[in-house]
């Protein structure tokens, strides 16, 4: 079975980059796949442009009777989905829904056209007086964006897509439950993939970072916005006192969100940047404790959280959607409805003072994704699902 793959490559800066360059190894085991990019990129995975034919897009030239299936990764990220987009509207296939609620994609997308019709005709056509308050919003640059916000849950904008899709992939049963109640379309969770684990120098990186024998060394990663609030994190790690610390911040800051947030002169907190992937899971590795919050919901998945409980490492998340999925056990879950700083406090003392219960937690994380996520499980789920209803030249 021929399929055409449509997903952005590094050195495009995304989650999804990476995950699809994971993936397709473990996919060919069942596919011939051509993978399409956007005309101005450049991959630099040396195993995927060895072994994959890598075609830039065109749609003049691009021919879907040649492929029995299309498949489309779906992002926020304007840039990095254009391409995938504009074919999807064009010639539907198989979509990936990385992120439930789209609004994201659509407003950068009038930011680079200036396009507010079109922008504002599209939000009034699916939610009507309210998709014009939201267009108005984004026009005046108001500071509260709707992607930032509670809102997108219910507004996601994701409408255009999910018509043109055949069938959809989605990360978590969260979003399988909201995606049913706007199509009537095939579509199935499969687990984000876990990773194939590599062997870390952990004493050599923790002394890299500056991290001291008697400190604990706390991580979180990936793009940085609102959402991961870092705003209560930072606030509860000022009020620390019961043990000393390291914390590194490891993505990408396209807003500047943190100098928003502290001087950037704590000697205890280090902001890396955007990492390749194999430092990322090097400092991942070396941490004690990882914090990966995500509040309001976008309905998405995250590939740094799989990271760090696939490394054994206890991990704050926020009990909310498809983050509340995972088992109790595995987790250490904070709610955000109650306080919020004093829970991110209490969990991360109590797991500093107690090697044992991080240990335990740790444990935990990483057999429910080693029994949950595995990569090549996944890549069959992949298999079985597009194989399993009606192909384009049928």
């Amino acid at each position: 079975m021929k399929i055409a793959y449509f997903s952005p490559l590094n050195p495009v800066k995304s989650g999804i980059s990476d995950y699809s360059e994971e993936m397709l190894p473990f996919l060919a085991s069942y596919f011939e796949i051509d993978i399409y990019i956007d005309k101005h990129w450049k991959p630099e995975n040396k195993q995927i442009k060895d072994h994959f034919p890598i075609i830039p897009y065109d749609s003049q030239s691009f021919d879907p009777s040649q492929y029995d299936e299309i498949v489309y990764h779906m992002g926020n990220d304007y840039h990095a989905h254009k391409y995938i987009y504009e074919s999807l509207l064009q010639n539907p296939g198989v979509v990936v829904l990385h992120d439930f609620a789209l609004q994201g994609f659509y407003a950068e997308r009038y930011d680079e056209t200036n396009d507010f019709e079109s922008y504002r005709d599209l939000l009034v056509h699916y939610y009507k007086d309210t998709g014009q308050q939201i267009a108005e919003q984004i026009r005046l640059k108001l500071p509260e964006h709707i992607w930032e916000s509670e809102k997108a849950i219910h507004y996601p904008l994701n409408e255009e897509v999910l018509n043109s899709a055949k069938a959809v992939i989605v990360h978590s049963d969260f979003v399988k439950k909201k995606v049913s109640e706007e199509v009537r379309k095939p579509i199935i969770t499969i687990n984000h993939h876990g990773h194939i684990r590599k062997q870390f120098d952990v004493r050599k990186t923790r002394r890299q970072l500056g991290v001291r024998e008697d400190e604990i060394l706390l991580c979180s990663a990936g793009f940085i916005n609102k959402n991961k609030r870092y705003d209560s994190i930072l606030s509860a790690l000022l009020e620390i006192r019961e043990f000393g610390f390291k914390y590194v911040i490891a993505g990408e800051d396209r807003g500047h969100l943190l100098d928003h947030y502290f001087k950037g002169s704590e000697a205890d907190i280090m902001i890396l940047g955007h990492l390749p992937i194999e430092r990322l899971e090097e400092v991942i590795s070396a941490a004690d404790i990882c914090i990966n919050l995500r509040h309001p919901t976008m309905g998405e998945s995250s590939g740094s959280l799989i990271r760090m409980m696939g490394y054994g490492k206890p991990t704050l998340v926020s009990d909310n959607g498809s983050y509340a999925e995972f088992p109790d056990y595995c987790a250490i879950k904070v709610s955000p409805d109650i306080d919020e700083k004093e829970m991110i406090k209490r969990s991360l003392t109590a797991l500093a003072l107690d090697p044992d219960f991080r240990l335990s937690v740790g444990r935990e994380a990483q057999t429910y994704i080693d029994e949950n996520c595995d990569i090549k499980k996944c890549a069959q789920e992949y298999a079985e699902f597009i194989k399993s209803f009606p192909n384009q030249k049928d």
